[in-house]
């Protein structure tokens, strides 16, 4: 196979990408670096140098659709001078004449990627992505011929795409490249200034600095406010204490989750994996009473509904809430999950919170409190991304962050005025 020659000269940093690949890699980039290029350069310099014989290749985007937007003329463009390429349009499919294979997919058909194999993939914004895509399909599919995978994306707070470029940090094999457009000049500077003029400053960070401290502004609760209430030093022992109960699906690898707050102050943080409703509810009641809690709010929706009614057959202090019904200030919120979260965005902006420091779960915490966005129902009430909304994005459920936001439910105010209740010293409660 003749020597081939790219039509397009790679600037500077993507130069130096490209001479660090190694087999995994995150490449954290401004708009208009050029990341897509980038890792399409890697992906045909890869097919027409391979030895390996039918060599694959995968670029993944978020939507099929996607991929072929945002891939297909560039491929066509930099091979379709190359002597022997075949494009199969209907498959958006690549061929070369050594035998080697560069195909465009969609993560929101991921099942039509099961049972390949891949000599390199790259996975462009998979924070757009399922977090499974890659554990359960790509890493497979990467292992018999040790191919290697490039996520290429533009930050969006403390999401998947931020996980995979902390472990590239810490990973010895792995390759973490982070580009800001003050520091590369690919942006000229009147254009940058222009940009930062009419974007918010969380926008121009996000966008132009690769910063993943900042929030859109449809999130919620912004990271920032998250982030400054780490440590927050806060008077709170007189307070009584509060637990924030969401019962997860963990047949379906869902966690459980419990925090309890003592005033601003979040005091302890839990997961865990049970399927059986007596079991979640002994594990509720021993944290109740292992944490001197005063008060139990649960999400009694579905799979909690069964866990609220042992507890308060055990005579516990629990108040279940149905998040999907009518909120109290139903003039402005579409129900009491939206109530809820922006009752808990006002405690941060307030500078009511602290979380914990040193805690192993703080980071999914500040995760999920800052993943979620909302909008507003035709008639301007604020709704807020359910769990199956999160899903079809790629995002987890937020149990750990529901979990908090059912200790700012007002039942539980009140409730804890009245003193907590001693463990009891026989336990006969089914267990």
């Amino acid at each position: 196979m003749a020597k081939f020659q790219l039509p397009v000269t790679p600037h500077k940093y993507q130069e130096i990408f490209l001479q660090d690949i190694k087999r995994y890699n995150v490449l954290v980039a401004h708009r208009r670096f050029g990341k897509t290029v980038c890792a399409l350069i890697t992906l045909i310099l890869s097919a027409t140098s391979t030895p390996k014989v039918n060599a694959r290749y995968g670029y993944i985007a978020p939507f099929y659709k996607q991929a072929k937007q945002i891939s297909w003329d560039y491929l066509k463009t930099f091979v379709g001078g190359f002597p022997g390429v075949k494009f199969n349009e209907s498959e958006l499919r690549v061929d070369f004449p050594n035998g080697a294979r560069i195909t465009l997919y969609g993560a929101d058909n991921p099942h039509s990627m099961r049972g390949l194999y891949f000599d390199g993939v790259v996975v462009d914004e998979p924070a757009q992505c399922s977090p499974s895509l890659y554990g359960e399909i790509l890493r497979p599919a990467l292992s018999d011929r040790k191919g290697f995978v490039i996520f290429i994306g533009t930050p969006n707070g403390h999401d998947h795409f931020w996980e995979l470029y902390n472990k590239a940090l810490r990973s010895g094999n792995w390759s973490a490249q982070l580009y800001k457009a003050s520091e590369t000049g690919i942006v000229d500077a009147d254009e940058l200034a222009e940009a930062k003029s009419e974007m918010t400053d969380a926008e121009f960070e996000q966008e132009f600095e690769c910063s993943f401290d900042v929030s859109a502004g449809d999130v919620v609760i912004p990271i920032e406010e998250i982030n400054a209430s780490i440590g927050r030093h806060i008077g709170y022992l007189q307070m009584g204490k509060v637990m924030g109960v969401d019962v997860g699906m963990s047949m379906g690898g869902d966690p459980s989750a419990i925090v309890t707050r003592q005033g601003g102050q979040v005091t302890h943080m839990e997961e865990f994996n049970m399927t059986d409703s007596i079991q979640i509810a002994g594990r509720v009641r021993d944290a109740f009473y292992d944490q001197e809690a005063n008060h139990i709010v649960i999400d009694a929706l579905t799979w909690g509904k069964g866990v609220y009614d042992i507890l308060a057959s055990w005579g516990l202090p629990v108040t279940g809430i149905n998040v999907s019904e009518r909120a109290a200030e139903n003039e402005r919120f579409a129900n009491s999950r939206a109530e809820l979260w922006f009752k808990a965005r006002d405690f941060f902006a307030e500078k009511q919170c602290s979380l914990l420091s040193d805690h192993p779960l703080t980071d999914k915490l500040v995760a999920e409190l800052s993943n979620l966005t909302y909008s507003h129902t035709p008639s301007g009430k604020r709704k807020v991304e359910s769990k199956p909304d999160l899903a079809k994005r790629g995002v987890p459920s937020p149990n750990l962050a529901d979990a908090f936001v059912l200790t700012m439910d007002s039942s539980a105010v009140g409730a804890i005025a009245f003193g907590r209740l001693e463990a009891p010293e026989q336990q006969n409660m089914l267990l």
